[in-house]
């Protein structure tokens, strides 16, 4: 892999990161029963954690002079406004899941290239994110008692 291709596997992580459903549904306000108000506050953080990630890698391809793209989310995402955090729950994990296989294999991929500055940030990055997806495994327990009372 040439330094160019470490830098567009960088930025298409970034922008998977910048567009994922998490930040979309964290802009969106999603509908939740009164006593689930401070399980919206958590999802607020967790994505708050994840904008920091993305600083993270934008802060490593500035330094590299790199033209960074942040993507814009996917049209699919639009269909999901105005439904409940209990019923969004399972997709953020989905799609924080597929963010935590390509910070993966990108690891894999930096450190075969021998770009060690990269595959640490990612390396660094990508723990950050399993600790996101973990905890929105957490909220999802948390949320099935309140969906019963729906």
């Amino acid at each position: 892999m040439t330094c160019q291709d470490n830098e567009i596997l960088l930025n298409n992580t970034l922008i998977q990161m910048s567009c994922s459903f998490l930040q979309y549904v964290s802009e969106s306000w999603p509908w939740v029963r009164l006593e689930a108000t401070s399980i919206e506050e958590q999802v607020r953080v967790l994505a708050a954690r994840q904008r920091q990630d993305v600083g993270e890698i934008v802060s490593l391809l500035t330094a590299r002079e790199y033209h960074i793209d942040f993507g814009s989310f996917p049209t699919e995402y639009t269909d999901q406004q105005f439904l409940g955090l209990n019923v969004l729950i399972g997709r953020l994990r989905h799609s924080q899941k597929l963010i935590c296989d390509r910070i993966s294999l990108g690891v894999t991929s930096l450190e075969s290239a021998g770009d060690s500055e990269a595959s640490e940030t990612l390396r660094l990055v990508g723990q950050h994110e399993a600790d996101v997806l973990k905890a929105l495994g957490e909220i999802e327990q948390e949320l099935q008692p309140a969906a019963a009372k729906m």
